[in-house]
Order: C-alpha cells, then structure tokens, then sequence
C-alpha cells in the first residue's frame, strides 16, 4: 500500500483529510503535516511522517500549491529519495480516488492521482430548458 502524506499552509491538510474521511471513512497510513512559516520544523515532520506511512510501496506527498514552500520542502526529500513522489494542486476528489488505487506501482499511482484531480474539475452551467415550436411558430 502507498502511503501518503498530505502538507500544505495553514489548515488545508487536516481540512481535506477531515472532508475525504466524512466520505471514505478511516485511512491507514496516511498522515499530515501542516505548515505554519518554519521551514525546518516542516522538514523534520515530513522526513517522519514518510517513514511513518511507507510501507515499502512508497510515498506520495499531495501539497496545496505546487511551488509552494510544502511543496518545495517535500520535492528536496523526494530528491534524495526513489521512493517518493510530489503532488501540487492536491484537490479533495484526487485525495478521495487515490485512496483506493494504493496498491498500482507509485508512477502509475501518481499519474492516475493527477489525471483524476485535472478530471473532477468542472464548470457548473445551467442547462436552458428546450421549448417546442409548434408548425406556426408559435
């Protein structure tokens, strides 16, 4: 199973955790780190939250903004690292749909997670409601 670990600024993390659990229910190996402007104290927390999470399949960290500063900490882990992917622009319905695709390889995983992210994101517009023209045109 892939683990995860979800970062971003502020409250988003345990925000979308919360907002996918409502759906999903309990989540094994997954853990998040919010950041909160110490950069070091984000390193340290994501450096033990991955090996917390891995399970030997992997990790991926799904972040906020991508060339954000959880986003930035996470690639210079991921860097150093074969077993480590970075997400940016994680929404809720690619949190969701990843949670039951952890048993793909991390690559495949990763792309799937994108692919569903950039797929659930979706205009609303109101559909006008067809009228019948009778012969007269009336």
């Amino acid at each position: 199973m892939i683990g995860i670990v979800v970062t971003g600024h502020g409250g988003f993390p345990n925000g979308i955790l919360e907002s996918v659990q409502l759906i999903a229910g309990k989540i094994e190996k997954i853990a998040v780190i919010p950041f909160n402007e110490d950069s070091e104290k984000l390193l340290a927390d994501l450096e033990s939250a991955i090996v917390e999470v891995d399970s030997g399949k992997g990790v991926v960290c799904f972040t906020d903004l991508a060339g954000g500063t959880p986003f930035n900490v996470s690639g210079k882990i991921a860097a150093t690292r074969d077993n480590v992917r970075v997400i940016g622009g994680t929404n809720s319905p690619m949190l969701l749909s990843a949670l039951f695709k952890r048993n793909l390889s991390l690559d495949e995983f990763t792309s799937t997670a994108i692919q569903d992210g950039k797929d659930s994101i979706k205009l609303f517009e109101m559909k006008k409601k067809e009228t019948e023209i009778s012969e007269d045109g009336i």
